[in-house]
């Protein structure tokens, strides 16, 4: 019998590390593409730039990934700077760039039988902790539900949460889900922490505006 209970806790122990693992190789990926689109040499902002292509929008645009059906809302004066929509990952940048206000998603596509809720669970306890230790600012539960054929069913289950940020780093906004396909979608608003604040205003209007369903 306590065998048992030590290979059930080692295997709770397990679960509870896979699954923050996947949340934290997602980010990093994501962290990856913010310095890759901040960097001034880099290739996927300089080409655009040079040829006068990348001019932020008059007005606000709502754009829609067709695929995992959700939608979100991009500020007037910023401008698509790498990526696609409909595709597995995008950033967009206000301009100028300079400000290095930014925002991106990128996703991947776990295993059906991969415990979505056990990883929101154990991410959001972990992201909640680090606001005890000045790592994080907030951290809340958030799914997306709407009505679909007349039933109200949940979307997706995910969780959002604002860092504190360091000086010489990136602060970021963090709205990671799981979709019913168990797709894991990292969306990220972010700026250089020395320009955060005068940031948080649109990155957090960006956060807020993304939507699952029709």
């Amino acid at each position: 019998m306590n065998n048992n209970k030590v290979l059930f806790s080692a295997g709770v122990t397990t679960l509870a590390c896979t699954v923050l693992l996947v949340g934290c190789n997602s980010a990093n990926v994501g962290q990856g593409l913010l310095n890759q689109s901040l960097s001034p040499a880099s290739s996927s902002v300089q080409p655009q730039a040079a040829a006068g292509g990348a001019t932020g929008s008059t007005e606000a645009v709502t754009y829609k990934n067709k695929d995992r059906n959700f939608s979100f809302v991009i500020p007037a004066g910023w401008s698509k700077q790498s990526g696609d929509v409909n595709s597995d990952t995008v950033v967009f940048m206000q301009e100028p760039l300079a400000k290095t206000c930014s925002f991106q998603f990128n996703m991947t596509r776990m295993q059906m039988d991969f415990p979505a809720e056990a990883s929101v669970k154990a991410s959001l306890d972990s992201a909640k902790k680090d606001i005890k230790i000045d790592k994080n600012l907030s951290a809340k539960r958030r799914d997306e539900s709407g009505m679909e054929k007349g039933k109200k069913v949940r979307f997706t289950r995910g969780w959002e949460l604002t860092e504190k940020g360091q000086a010489g780093g990136h602060q970021r906004i963090i709205y990671q889900s799981y979709d019913r396909q168990n797709y894991y979608i990292n969306m990220m608003a972010a700026a250089e922490t020395e320009h955060f604040e005068e940031c948080r205003p649109a990155l957090q209007q960006i956060i807020a505006s993304i939507k699952f369903g029709d």
